[in-house]
C-alpha cells in the first residue's frame, strides 16, 4: 500500500512524457528519462527511510508488532518497487511491450525459483528476501533494455522540466494514495462493524476482480502511450478509445461471464468458512467490467492534462464509499455483500462523470 504512493505516479508521467517526445522532441527523451527516475528516488527515498524510522509505530498501529523488523526490510522493497514502476511507464512510452513482457517473465521466473527455497528454509523472512531479490532482478534488467533504447543526442534537466513531471506526477499519486487509504478505511469499517470473516469474502472476491482486470491493467501503458501519441489529433484519438473499449469490455465482460457461471464451483473451493461468497463475488466481478471501461477513460483525459478533475471525481467516489459503507453497516448491518453494492454503485457514477467529460472536450476540440 505504502509503494503505491512511493512511486509517486511517475510511471504514468514517464509514459506520456516519453511517448510526447518521441513524437514531437526526440532530444528530450534522455533528459525526460533522468528526470523521471531522479524524482522517483527522491520521494521513495523519503518515504522508505520514513517507514525504516517509525516500523514500530506503524506495526503497533496494524496490530502486529512482530513485523517491525520485516517493515524496516520493506523499506529497501519501497524504493525497488518506485523505480522499478516508472521503469514500466518509461518503456511504456517507447512501445516497448515485447520488451516488458519479456523482462517480467524473466523476472516472475526468478521470482519463483527464489521464493520457493528461501520460503520453505526460512519461512516469512526467506519471502520477503525473495521479494527484494526479484524486485532488484526486475530494475537492472529494465535498466539495461531502456539504456538500448535511449537516443544519442541529450539535452540538459531544467528546473522547468523537473517541475512540469512533478506538477503533473502530484494529482495522480495524489489519486494513487486514494486507493490506499480508502482500502485500509474499508476493511477498518468492516472489521469494526462487522467481521474478519466479512473482511475475507471481501478479500477473495477482490482478487478475483484483479484477476478479470488483469488485462485492462496490461493495456492501460499502451493506452496511455498511444493516446499521448495522438493527443493533438482528434480523430486518431477517438479511434483508438474506440478500439480500446471494445478490447476491455469483452477482454473482461467473457471471464466475467465464466466467473458467474462457474461461481458455485469457485466459491466452493473456499471451504465451508466462506459462506455468502458467491453474491460478492458476481456483484465484484461485473465491477471489474465497469472498472475496465473507466481505465480507458482515464487514460485518455491523463494524456490530455486533466489530472486534477480526475483527482477530484475519485475522491468523490471514494469518499463516497467509505461513508456510504460507514453509515449502512453501523446504522443497518451486513458486510462484504453491502460494500460489493455500493462500490459498484459508485463505480458506475464515475464511469458517467468519466464518459460526460471525454464527450465535452471531444466537441470543444472539433
Amino acid at each position: 500500500m505504502i509503494a503505491l504512493f512511493s512511486s509517486f505516479g511517475l510511471g504514468i508521467s514517464a509514459t506520456k512524457f516519453i511517448a510526447e517526445a518521441k513524437e514531437y522532441c526526440p532530444s528530450k527523451i534522455r533528459s525526460i528519462e533522468s528526470s523521471c527516475i531522479f524524482i522517483t528516488l527522491i520521494v521513495s527515498g523519503v518515504i522508505a527511510c520514513f517507514v525504516f524510522l517509525f516500523a514500530n509505530k506503524i506495526s503497533v498501529l496494524i496490530e502486529a508488532p512482530h513485523l517491525t523488523n520485516i517493515l524496516k526490510w520493506s523499506a529497501i522493497a519501497v524504493v525497488l518497487n518506485a523505480i522499478n514502476t516508472t521503469q514500466i511507464g518509461i518503456l511504456g512510452g517507447f512501445k516497448a511491450y515485447k520488451i516488458t513482457a519479456r523482462n517480467n517473465v524473466i523476472a516472475g521466473i526468478a521470482t519463483f525459483i527464489a521464493t520457493i527455497p528461501l520460503a520453505f528454509y526460512y519461512g516469512f523472512i526467506g519471502a520477503i528476501v525473495a521479494l527484494l531479490f526479484s524486485l532488484t532482478i526486475n530494475c537492472l534488467i529494465n535498466k539495461l533494455s531502456i539504456k538500448a533504447l535511449l537516443p544519442q543526442e541529450k539535452e540538459r534537466i531544467t528546473k522547468d522540466q523537473l517541475f512540469s513531471i512533478f506538477s503533473f506526477s502530484l494529482p495522480i499519486a495524489m489519486q494513487e494514495s486514494l486507493f490506499s487509504i480508502t482500502s485500509w478505511l474499508i476493511s477498518f469499517i468492516i472489521i469494526k462493524y462487522s467481521n474478519y470473516g466479512e473482511l475475507g469474502l471481501c478479500s477473495a472476491a477482490t482478487q478475483w476482480a484483479a484477476v478479470l482486470a488483469f488485462v485492462p491493467g496490461a493495456l492501460r501503458n499502451v493506452a496511455l502511450s498511444h493516446f499521448s501519441s495522438a493527443s493533438n489529433d482528434v480523430g486518431k484519438s477517438k479511434n483508438i478509445l474506440k478500439r480500446l473499449m471494445q478490447i476491455n469490455f469483452l477482454s473482461t465482460m467473457l471471464p466475467c461471464f465464466f466467473v458467474w457461471i462457474c461461481s458455485g464451483i469457485i466459491c466452493s473451493f473456499y471451504g465451508e468458512q466462506f459462506v455468502g461468497l458467491q453474491g460478492v463475488l458476481n456483484i465484484m466481478a461485473f465491477g471489474a467490467v465497469i472498472n475496465s471501461m473507466s481505465n480507458m477513460l482515464t487514460q485518455e483525459l491523463i494524456a490530455l492534462n486533466y489530472n486534477w478533475y480526475l483527482f477530484s471525481i475519485r475522491i468523490l467516489r471514494d469518499l463516497g464509499i467509505v461513508l456510504a459503507t460507514f453509515y449502512i453497516l453501523r446504522d443497518f448491518g451486513g458486510g462484504a455483500m453491502e460494500y460489493a453494492c455500493l462500490s459498484l454503485l459508485f463505480n458506475i457514477i464515475y464511469l458517467i462523470f468519466l464518459f460526460y467529460k471525454e464527450q465535452r472536450i471531444s466537441k470543444i476540440k472539433i
